[in-house]
């Protein structure tokens, strides 16, 4: 029996640039919508359909009812621009109607009480990370597969790794031997403020939702944290884990960003303004403007 999260919309932002991409989008959104009862927006920006033709088939194949699913494609050149993932969060939180919205990376899956957890804290506080601070927040999930062309796609539930996953429930203890603790300066399994918020939306939206400033990833998710702090919110934490499947790195990861030299100088300018000079900056952007007026 699925788990009531009717009043919770999960909003993923997507490019698939890569096979692992692909296969993890497939797992994140089968998982969602075979264990809740809920709602789904994806919006994938990019030259093609690429969920639409190569995931959505298979997710229907796993899931069978994906009414629970919002799919928005816009078109995208790669070679124009980066790809905007602010924005894209910003158009989806704007679009869910309902009292929760849950910023969430398409290759995340928590523990099942972890969701549970969250929503309840959410009665509470402004804002929870389903997984803790610190060492062993984060298990990175490493599987061996492809899925670079069709035949593999139309086989994908056959593949040993994902067919026991998938039989077993989604159940933690099949990722037992695939996952490790990436190692960090700061200790092993670091996590700190990216992969899946959980927000009431009335205070995301004033909160002054994504700075769209920031192209690609990083440090956006550093930056909000920073922002939500120092309005005032209460922002809380379930003590728990986060599985974080992995995926190669192309030039909008954070390794590769090319956008990142200018989004590390707009943090270092944000992070030392004051709480005056933080409102007053963003009721000045455009895209509060246009967005919440």
């Amino acid at each position: 029996m699925k788990h009531d999260l009717k009043d919770v919309t999960f909003i993923i932002p997507l490019q698939i640039e890569t096979d692992d991409r692909l296969r993890n989008i497939i797992l994140t959104t089968s998982f969602l919508l075979n264990t809740f009862d809920t709602n789904v927006i994806i919006k994938e920006v990019d030259e093609e359909p690429i969920f639409q033709q190569w995931a959505l088939p298979v997710i229907k194949r796993i899931v069978g009812d994906t009414s629970g699913l919002n799919y928005i494609f816009e078109k995208h050149n790669r070679n124009d621009d980066a790809f905007h993932r602010t924005k894209v969060l910003n158009d989806m939180v704007l679009l869910a109607d309902t009292k929760i919205v849950v910023n969430y990376d398409s290759d995340i899956i928590l523990p099942v009480s972890s969701y549970l957890e969250a929503v309840e804290k959410l009665k509470t506080c402004d804002v929870v990370y389903p997984y803790r601070f610190g060492e062993r927040g984060e298990r990175k999930v490493n599987l061996n597969t492809q899925f670079d062309n069709k035949p593999a796609i139309d086989t994908f539930e056959q593949h040993p790794e994902i067919k026991a996953y998938l039989e077993s429930g989604y159940n933690e203890n099949a990722l037992e031997g695939k996952y490790f603790y990436y190692p960090h300066q700061q200790g092993e399994g670091w996590a700190e403020y990216g992969m899946v918020q959980f927000f009431n939306k009335q205070v995301y939206l004033d909160g002054y939702l994504e700075n769209e400033n920031f192209i690609a990833y990083a440090p956006e998710d550093v930056e909000r944290h920073h922002r939500w702090t120092l309005l005032g919110y209460d922002i809380q934490r379930v003590d728990n884990y986060a599985y974080h499947f992995e995926h190669k790195r192309t030039p909008n990861s954070w390794f590769n960003n090319p956008f990142m030299q200018k989004n590390n100088q707009l943090w270092e300018y944000l992070k030392n303004l004051s709480k005056e000079q933080v409102i007053e900056y963003y009721e000045n952007q455009e895209y509060v403007k246009e967005k919440l007026k």
